[in-house]
């Protein structure tokens, strides 16, 4: 039996505590505080004991860590079996040996089981005690150590990179206003009429240009309510609705929703960078944020409307509208504003014309969406299949290319040539948004193109166009590189040459040019140039083409010789074959149309008729230095211009000078202007889309015509005498088997084998030049290609629209002021006498009167002067 067991008091916190039982009886024992797990060895002898040394707690290490763990386990397991201490046998002189072994695993009990007890506990000889460590709490504090270096970090991080974002939208704030003006690059440039209606328009990319308050309200509100609901009270990012979305996407595992705000959607747009990348994201953000800082909401709206692509080459609500649904914003129901809304978050998906199918689905999310919401309930599925039904009619490839809206190709390819000469090395499909103000009166230029192709193809097929080959002029380098390849496969020459290869192949078949000028002013206000344009037909024949004009320069001559005294209005001039000796010793005869002569005829008559002999005989009285002076004034202010151009012989006098249609009307506005020709001008002003004048007329020379601004070319009776001339000329002209019921003062031309056909005819609002012909003067138009016969009946039919249409106020020819009326003798061609039968009102110069009074008796028989010249001739 052992000796009860005896208190025991811990050296280091002096409590009590049992020993375990049964004692020992002799020998060392390594014995554990239960109270402070400081350690002690005690010396045993006969059941007594007494402390044999103390062992200091940084010796602690001695214990192994499994076994620690594994006495900590016995404790939870078996509580009230806990020993007080936990004995370990000593040997004297036995060194220390580590406990740590790093493959021995810890057993797993279960819970409810106990732990078999250490053998040390139920073993009568002394065993070596595992000494429990006490818990040690390092591995805590480097986990709370680490976790709060970790969070500084991401904190120091989140500064420097919100300070850089920061300081990244200060300096596109910088930016922003160069950012804006590049939006302006590929907007339409537009060409206005003198009323400001669209006339044409040049581009690359269709941007609209309307303001805020163009918009209709709903349709805003309809766009607010799909793209941005917080619009007006975000500061450029809805943090909500990224949010929102992020957790929709990682729910359905895909990019399901976004939310980029109207501001971001307009950053997007202004850096065009379409590539999925973070630093294009953050960009993106600071612009939107750049963009709040320095523009108005209203201001931001107004520009995402203008530019958003929806699809088709339309951008902007504006051009969408008019694409869509050819209509303008303010026509547009709710329905439509709802499907056109629908179409910024995926153009080409959702595009009516492509995907019917999904634009609809789409449609009928957001109508759902607005029923949830109780906004607009009265829009109705049932109105958007009448919409979807005229989208199926039109083609899915469908562009607004194909709507451009250009009612004057001719003009506008001038136009294009001009800006581009004021841009320089700048494009001007970038640079884009001009806006030139042009004289043109939209209505008339409107009918004119088709009314051009519509006649020249009745023409040609009724026959009274037919071409014909005139004479075979020399082959160019083209034409003399295709024979010699026909000739080295041994074809027969011949027999492609003597066809009409030209017609076959380059020739573009028969060609029209018309321009109407105002007189007094010189503004152009409607031009065409061919029969109608395209990318083989550019060519501009009404401002770059110089032909023959055959008679109807006869207008211009007969006033010079009158302005000069040389003839007067009653003058006498015989119709009769007349010979020439030219240069080289040459006869030169010129002939009348027909071939016939009618004797003695007044002059009237024999501009009426257009007689040539009588035109030389004018011009051979008016000499050679008045034909130049005259023609001079009209035609050729400018040396250059008059020494590569200007020809003076009689020749001249039948229309063998080459002039413009351009040319032509602008010398006939003197004759209903007084005698002064203003330099004709299409072009008022061009203006960038700053608004900045680049272009405005004063002194510019648009056509490059050589003119100055204005030059009195004739005198005002001259003017006054020529219209009562050319009136009977007009009259007599063959415009009213166009239709045309009024006055003009007009000239027919017709050149030598029907090359050419002419009519100029003016009215004091406007004067036109039409001519008609084949590009290549190897080609004539068959002896109906008359001036009156194709020319003037078009002249006709273009001023009957124009007045049934009310299209121009129509102005009368006012009375003559600075000339003066006399009575002449139809015979004598002097002031009629007594004797004269049926005398005629002629007006003169007032200071070239007629040449005396008529005494001859004319009551004595005498023969027609046309029986008398068939007689002769």
């Amino acid at each position: 039996m052992s000796a009860p067991s005896p208190k025991y008091l811990c050296p280091h916190c002096k409590k009590a505590s049992r020993l375990p039982q049964p004692l020992p009886e002799n020998g060392l024992f390594q014995l554990t505080c239960a109270h402070c797990q400081e350690k002690v060895v005690l010396k045993f002898e006969n059941y007594n004991f007494e402390v044999d040394r103390v062992i200091p707690a940084k010796r602690q290490e001695s214990v192994t860590l499994q076994e620690s763990e594994k006495n900590i386990n016995i404790a939870n397991t078996e509580p009230e079996q806990k020993p007080l201490f936990e004995k370990r046998v000593v040997r004297e002189r036995e060194p220390e040996k580590p406990f740590f072994k790093k493959e021995e695993k810890k057993p797993n009990y279960p819970r409810s089981e106990k732990k078999p007890l250490p053998a040390w506990l139920t073993s009568s000889r002394p065993q070596t005690v595992p000494v429990p460590k006490r818990p040690r709490i390092k591995s805590d504090l480097s986990f709370l150590k680490v976790g709060f270096t970790v969070t500084a970090f991401a904190l120091f991080l989140f500064i420097i990179v919100f300070a850089y974002f920061i300081a990244g939208v200060f300096q596109i704030k910088k930016e922003v206003p160069d950012l804006l003006i590049s939006l302006s690059k590929n907007i339409p440039t537009k060409i206005l009429d003198r009323n400001g209606n669209v006339v044409s328009e040049i581009f690359q990319k269709r941007t609209s240009t309307l303001h805020l308050q163009d918009y209709p309200e709903d349709m805003i509100s309809i766009l607010l309510n799909i793209e941005d609901q917080k619009f007006f009270s975000h500061g450029g990012i809805d943090y909500v609705a990224i949010l929102r979305a992020l957790g929709k996407n990682i729910i359905g595992f895909s990019y399901k929703q976004g939310a980029s705000t109207i501001t971001q959607q307009l950053a997007r747009i202004i850096i065009d960078d379409r590539r999925k990348s973070l630093t294009r994201k953050i960009r993106e953000a600071q612009l939107a944020f750049a963009l709040e800082s320095v523009m108005s909401k209203e201001e931001i709206l107004e520009t995402y409307m203008n530019h958003v692509y929806l699809g088709h080459g339309a951008f902007g609500f504006g051009e969408g509208v008019k694409f869509y649904f050819h209509k303008n914003p303010q026509e547009l129901s709710r329905e439509e504003m709802l499907l056109l809304a629908s179409l910024p978050s995926a153009p080409n998906k959702y595009s009516p014309l492509k995907n019917p199918e999904d634009s609809y689905k789409r449609v009928r999310a957001i109508l759902a969406m607005f029923r949830n919401r109780g906004i607009f309930p009265n829009l109705q599925k049932d109105k958007f299949a009448s919409l979807y039904h005229n989208f199926s009619t039109r083609s899915p490839n469908e562009t607004v290319f194909g709507a451009r809206q250009d009612i004057a190709p001719y003009v506008t390819e001038h136009i294009r040539t001009i800006l581009s000469s004021i841009a320089g090395d700048k494009n001007i499909y970038e640079n884009g948004g001009y806006t030139v103000e042009t004289t043109l009166d939209r209505n008339i230029q409107e009918i004119i193109s088709p009314l051009v192709r519509s006649y020249l193809a009745k023409a040609v097929k009724s026959g009274k166009i037919q071409k014909k080959l005139i004479r075979k002029l020399p082959d160019s380098s083209e034409e003399k590189a295709i024979k010699q390849r026909f000739e080295d496969v041994s074809l027969i020459n011949d027999f492609l040459w003597e066809a009409d290869f030209t017609e076959n192949s380059k020739e573009s078949g028969i060609q029209a040019a018309i321009v109407g000028i105002q007189p007094n002013t010189g503004e152009i206000l409607f031009l065409h140039g061919g029969q109608e344009f395209n990318s083989n037909n550019q060519f501009n024949r009404a401002i770059q083409m110089r032909r023959q004009t055959g008679s109807s320069i006869k207008a211009v001559l007969y006033a010079s010789a009158i302005d000069s005294g040389v003839i007067q209005s009653g003058t006498k001039i015989l119709d009769a074959p007349l010979y020439y000796r030219g240069g080289g010793g040459k006869e030169w005869s010129p002939d009348n149309l027909g071939g016939t002569f009618d004797g003695e005829i007044s002059l009237r008559t024999a501009l009426i008729k257009s007689k040539n002999t009588a035109a030389v005989q004018v011009a051979e009285r008016l000499g050679y230095s008045g034909i130049e002076n005259y023609f001079t004034k009209f035609f050729f202010p400018n040396a250059g211009e008059k020494k590569a151009r200007f020809r003076g012989d009689l020749s001249l006098a039948l229309g063998t000078l080459e002039i413009s249609p351009l040319e032509m009307a602008s010398a006939f506005t003197a004759f209903v202007n007084q005698g002064t020709v203003k330099r004709p001008f299409l072009i008022r002003k061009i203006t960038n889309s700053r608004g900045m004048v680049l272009y405005d007329l004063k002194d510019m020379d648009e056509f490059k015509l050589k003119l100055p601004n204005e030059r009195q070319v004739i005198r005002p009776d001259t003017a006054e005498v020529m219209i009562s001339l050319l009136k009977d000329s007009g009259r007599a002209s063959g415009v009213r088997n166009g239709g045309y019921t009024g006055e003009v003062v007009g000239k027919t031309g017709t050149t030598n084998d029907y090359k050419d056909a002419w009519f100029v005819g003016a009215r004091p609002e406007v004067s036109l030049a039409v001519w008609i012909g084949y590009d290549n003067p190897k080609f004539g138009m068959g002896g109906s290609g008359l001036g009156g016969a194709l020319a003037a009946p078009l002249w006709g039919e273009i001023l009957s629209i124009v007045d049934r249409n009310h299209f121009i106020a129509r102005k009368d020819f006012t009375p003559p002021v600075y000339s003066k009326i006399h009575h002449i003798c139809p015979i004598s061609g002097k002031e009629a006498g007594l004797h004269c039968p049926n005398p005629a009102n002629e007006l003169y110069l007032s200071d070239y009167p007629p040449s005396g009074v008529c005494t001859d008796d004319h009551k004595l028989p005498n023969l027609e002067n046309r029986d008398l010249m068939k007689s002769l001739f």
